[in-house]
């Protein structure tokens, strides 16, 4: 039995994809830090089906995620006939710990939106610097 479990930042931004029976699937690298060290592994990962559109739908690069899962071998055959490894984590289970990262443009719009409290800039007109506390 094995079990994989990391917390990391997503590497790039999400691309999903559907197979020909239109499963959706979303294949990319978690940057995981090792214990307390500056060192990264990169870990490809494979989400599929409501996981999948959940994860493009919520989290994007440099999303900070947890999953949970296996880790997979596969192999195939390339052009000059050698076989070639690839291993990754089959995702089972994924838990949002960062919401998806503002685009400049909605950072942008947020800046530039108005609103009618006329207190929401008070404590920074209101001169605490010379005032003389009680205590």
């Amino acid at each position: 039995m094995q079990k994989f479990i990391a917390t990391g930042n997503l590497t790039k931004d999400l691309e999903l994809r559907y197979t020909k029976d239109n499963k959706p699937v979303i294949e990319t690298v978690l940057a995981v830090r090792r214990g307390y060290t500056d060192e990264t592994d990169f870990i490809t990962i494979q989400v599929w089906n409501k996981q999948a559109e959940n994860l493009s739908k919520y989290c994007g690069k440099g999303s900070r995620i947890l999953v949970e899962g296996e880790i997979r071998v596969t192999s195939y055959k390339n052009k000059e006939d050698k076989t070639i490894y690839k291993t990754y984590v089959m995702v089972n289970n994924v838990e949002y710990l960062e919401s998806k990262p503002k685009q400049k443009e909605e950072i942008k719009k947020e800046e530039k939106v108005e609103t009618s409290d006329p207190y929401q800039n008070f404590a920074n007109e209101f001169d605490t610097a010379n005032l003389e506390l009680p205590f």
